[in-house]
């Protein structure tokens, strides 16, 4: 047996199949088919028993009032034990979430909504009223590894100028070939957890409350180890917290962080011939799945050295890629901060940057999420890319439906063109090499045109179509 398949074998022992749940964001719930319908069908209840769900951004954002205290609870989603004396004493004005649910719950928006009121009914017996800022939903391959996590926030009196910001971002596995505990395995998920904070400017005053899991202590031991040096290296605090209890793999967080400018949220101030620069070319995901499917099947990689690549090429791009997004982009979050308004000042189209995006998870379809909420219409001349022939292959055999996704990866920033230098300027000169790429067309229906080879980069005719090419 191969190195490779004594490692897929060692995973598939800790419960994870990696050839399934690889690179991230392929464990998450679809966010389109089914946690959007499943929270529209089930809003009016929800509202019933106190709960209210914020719209989607890539953090919850919420003004700053005195210290935020934090308490996690974790539900069982077939029969959660909530008690309500327990939740009336925490008191809590907001919540970020994670659900990790069975692969035939994730891939129906029905038996998903099934399962969110079951807990969330529970805990409507405690009779209190708060809103979950941000939630996260993954996929497990083992009914009895469900769950329902859930990080109470608590504002206590007092009153402060600007915003909390708080996210969570989970994952299972980033590099298979990896040890399951390694430090990239680790330091990729906390970057990408964080990675939505600095997308919006907050990099001050960061808080890491770990969530994983583990099947032994020795592996939730390194875990343990890799996230205190992880929070050391980048001087951020870190509340340390229990395992989940699931005992399958599981590595992410909650952060937290505070900001004293506006956040880039202001869609409705879009403007003709604004530019889109990103911090970085992108699709970062491709190479890995594309050494992956070459390492499993002989006649992918057949396919790749028919292209003129070897599989030691696409095992170098693949650590490549690993150790690039290691790295939390902190430095980003500094640069967008600096061209924000002041907290409490209006936004001004000439000084400030208007909207940002991650382009993680969603890869190039954020630009189309921020056509939708600006009302705006986009084009964008290119789409570049750090590996465009992984990308392009990965697409071509259909190993990922959307080619451009990445994780921890590049940010999108919209502003004018005299913004957009001054930012273009600040990121050079911490190493990044950002570019623009297209512009605002200006009010709209939400159309967004791609270079016509965009669709190649787009495996999933639904993604497709989204789109329009010139």
């Amino acid at each position: 047996m191969s190195e490779f398949w004594k490692r897929v074998e060692h995973y598939r022992q800790l419960g994870i199949d990696p050839l399934k749940w690889v690179a991230g964001c392929a464990v998450k719930v679809d966010l389109t088919s089914v946690v959007y319908p499943a929270l529209n069908s089930i809003k009016p209840e929800l509202e019933k028993l106190g709960v209210t769900v914020s719209p989607r951004q890539d953090a919850d954002i919420f003004p700053k009032k005195g210290e935020l205290l934090t308490e996690r609870r974790v539900y069982d989603t077939k029969d959660p034990k909530v008690d309500p004396v327990d939740l009336r004493r925490i008191n809590p004005t907001r919540a970020i979430s994670l659900i990790q649910v069975h692969q035939r719950v994730g891939g129906n928006a029905e038996s998903f909504a099934e399962v969110l009121l079951r807990v969330y009914r529970k805990i409507g017996e405690a009779h209190l009223s708060f809103a979950v800022g941000k939630g996260h939903s993954i996929i497990t391959a083992y009914p009895d590894a469900e769950f329902a996590l859930f990080d109470f926030l608590v504002q206590t009196n007092g009153r402060s100028e600007g915003y909390n910001l708080a996210n969570n971002d989970t994952i299972q596995l980033i590099d298979p070939t990896d040890d399951p505990a390694s430090e990239p395995q680790v330091h990729v998920a906390l970057s990408n957890a964080i990675a939505d904070l600095v997308t919006l400017g907050c990099y001050e005053n960061l808080q890491i409350l770990p969530v994983f899991d583990a099947p032994n202590e020795e592996i939730s031991r390194q875990i343990t180890n890799h996230m205190e040096s992880y929070a050391k290296k980048f001087g951020i605090h870190i509340n340390p917290q229990e395992m989940v209890g699931r005992r399958k793999l599981l590595i992410g967080a909650t952060v937290l962080g505070e900001m004293h400018k506006e956040p880039p949220i202001f869609h409705n101030n879009l403007q003709g011939d604004m530019q889109i620069l990103v911090t970085r070319d992108f699709g970062d995901l491709a190479p890995i799945n594309v050494y992956l499917a070459c390492e499993a099947d002989p006649d992918f990689l057949s396919a790749l050295q028919d292209e003129g690549f070897s599989l030691d090429e696409a095992r170098r791009t693949k650590d490549d890629i690993v150790t690039l997004m290691k790295w939390p982009n902190l430095a980003v979050g500094e640069v967008i901060n600096r061209y924000l308004p002041d907290s409490g000042e209006k936004f001004e189209p000439t000084e400030h940057i208007a909207v940002t995006g991650d382009l993680s998870g969603p890869g190039i379809y954020i630009f189309k999420e921020m056509a939708q909420l600006g009302g705006v219409d986009i084009a964008l001349d290119k789409v570049p890319l750090k590996y465009p022939e992984y990308v392009l292959f990965a697409s071509r055999n259909y190993l990922m439906d959307n080619g451009t996704a990445g994780t921890n990866g590049a940010v999108a920033i919209v502003a004018s063109s005299n913004v957009i230098d001054n930012v273009s300027r600040d990121l050079g000169k911490h190493g990044y090499e950002p570019r623009v790429i297209g512009k605002i067309l200006g009010r709209g229906e939400g159309k967004v045109y791609l270079p016509k080879n965009g669709r190649d980069l787009l495996a999933a005719k639904t993604i497709q179509e989204e789109f329009l090419y010139r």
